[in-house]
């Protein structure tokens, strides 16, 4: 096997290569170092002793004090490795180099380099079966046990946890029951000044936000999606510091190898990631493949006829500056409410609910609980009408858009919000445009139509007539060829039906205008 993480590999050379600061802290847990400079530039081989009738380069150097200054200058691109004291000037050359303390022998610190070179072999070596495999990125991270001090972990962007060490203080602290970083730790660390521009840091580094934490951000096809992060200790040696983002640059390669072959961080099918790409494809796009996005949920275990909500969460106007991580929010979500699909749109968060997979797994109320969440959270939402048919998503979106908008207008102290609370609102302004009935008429009315159509009763033309004629019991009666007290009878039965109010005079006009709306549509589609 080649490996080919570190510039300047050498074709056909099968040992992995390490860098001057890997060497140096290694070493500097077996022996005092007199005198260390590194650029951590040259990625070097395994040990060999300087001979010199013999070109050396790209290689740990093993050289006796007096030839130090013939390798310096002919050696190049070589960590060169020197029992004693280092000369008051010491040019290193285009090499990096350590002093070691006298008194090792040259056998002994052949053996340790080579022992510590077998130590990243192996590691190495488990890198490449895991991925080869796609065995999965906790057992990428369960490998660092051989080279790395401190426990690692693995978030994606929405700082959900990928993979952690298994240690209990990071666990206490900073994973939450959803298996994230804690909301309150994820506000701190994006309303940081700075922290978005983060994500375009290619190399390892260090940042400081109450805790001092060396991250290494994870690509896929040049766009961020996750990162390694590893806590140490305020006051730690630099040189640790720098080895153990040595380790987290190679390591970085393995993780994003292991997310090209499975495209994403959940290694089996089907691919959650392909259903979010595609709602928000269909929220954006005019003619999208709706098609495939039904295809898609299905394929997730919803079911055709399944009961559908859309929802748009936002910051609330009461909320006052408090930043939050929309993303991040999208996972929790999920995570929190089974038959939930959340995206980013437009700045907002758009989610897809199921109705049916929420109501199999729990015998909690969908909205109350929507309610509790954003009053803690201080967030606000709007609420489409339920549908079944995926092709309506766009308008059950404009809908919840409206609910949002139209809600904060008139009630900016709720943070809950139904379309159908706002329905005669959203018909004064836009119209029907193309809303279907079921979209925009008073609910009451829809289900007395089918309550009619289902047990062969004419409640729908009761309700009309008596609106029609202004509400006079004994003009409806006269007109529907009944007796007043059936007429009466009828009313009552309606009443028990529908909860109508018809006293109020928008509920009143809502009323009428969703009887002319139903007869226009029926006129056009041939309906009775």
């Amino acid at each position: 096997m080649v490996y080919n993480v570190y510039d300047g590999l050498k074709k056909g050379e099968v040992y992995m290569r390490l860098n001057s600061i890997m060497i140096y802290y290694q070493l500097s847990k077996r022996f005092k170092i007199n005198h260390a400079q590194y650029s951590q530039r040259y990625p070097v081989g395994r040990p060999v002793f300087y001979e010199p009738s013999v070109y050396t380069e790209g290689r740990a150097v093993i050289v006796d004090a007096k030839d130090a200054l013939h390798c310096v200058n002919r050696l190049t691109g070589c960590v060169l490795l020197i029992i004693g004291s280092a000369a008051a000037a010491c040019d290193r050359g285009n090499n990096d180099i350590v002093f070691l303390e006298e008194g090792i022998s040259e056998k002994t610190l052949f053996n340790v380099l080579t022992e510590i070179f077998d130590i990243f072999d192996s590691w190495d070596e488990e890198l490449n079966r895991i991925v080869n495999g796609n065995v999965g990125y906790q057992e990428i991270l369960d490998s660092c046990r051989m080279v790395l001090p401190e426990p690692a972990a693995l978030m994606d962007g929405d700082f959900k946890y990928i993979a952690y060490s298994n240690d209990e203080r990071m666990y206490r602290n900073f994973v939450d029951d959803m298996n994230q970083l804690p909301l309150e730790d994820v506000n701190d660390l994006t309303s940081m000044p700075g922290f978005k521009e983060l994500e375009q840091r290619r190399e390892a580094f260090v940042y400081t936000a109450g805790e001092v934490v060396i991250y290494k951000n994870i690509y896929h096809e040049n766009g961020y999606v996750g990162r390694l992060s590893l806590l140490i200790e305020e006051s730690q040696e630099e040189a640790k510091t720098e080895y153990e983002k040595s380790v987290f640059d190679h390591l970085a390669g393995y993780v994003e190898r292991l997310y090209d072959q499975c495209g994403g961080f959940e290694l089996g099918p089907p691919r959650l990631a392909d259903l979010h790409h595609m709602l928000k494809k269909c929220l954006e796009t005019d003619g999208a493949d709706e098609g495939e996005l039904l295809r898609l949920l299905w394929s997730n275990k919803n079911l055709p006829g399944d009961v559908y909500y859309m929802l748009t969460i936002r910051e609330n106007i009461l909320q006052r500056g408090k930043a939050y991580n929309m993303r991040y929010l999208c996972s929790q979500m999920e995570r929190m409410w089974p038959g939930t699909y959340c995206v980013t749109h437009n700045g907002d968060i758009a989610m897809l609910f199921n109705q049916n997979m929420f109501s199999k797994s729990t015998n909690l109320e969908f909205h109350k609980e929507m309610v509790y969440f954003l009053r803690e959270s201080v967030l606000a939402a709007g609420c489409s009408r339920e549908f079944t048919d995926i092709s309506c998503i766009r308008s059950a979106y404009r809908q919840a858009e409206f609910a949002m908008e139209m809600g904060l207008r008139k009630n900016f102290t709720y943070c809950y919000h139904k379309f159908d609370d706002y329905g005669l609102d959203f018909l004064v302004k836009y119209g029907v445009g193309n809303f279907l009935p079921e979209q925009v008429c008073s609910r009451e009315l829809l289900a007395l139509y089918r309550y009619d159509r289902e047990n062969e009763t004419s409640y729908y033309k009761t309700l009309l007539t008596y609106a029609r004629l202004q509400y006079n019991a004994v003009a409806s009666a006269k007109a529907l060829y009944i007796h007043r007290s059936s007429f009466i009878n009828r009313m009552e039965r309606i009443r028990e039906l529908i909860h109508l109010d018809l006293e109020d005079p928008e509920e009143r006009l809502y009323l009428l205008l969703s009887f002319r709306i139903m007869e226009e549509y029926s006129s056009k589609s041939g309906e009775k």
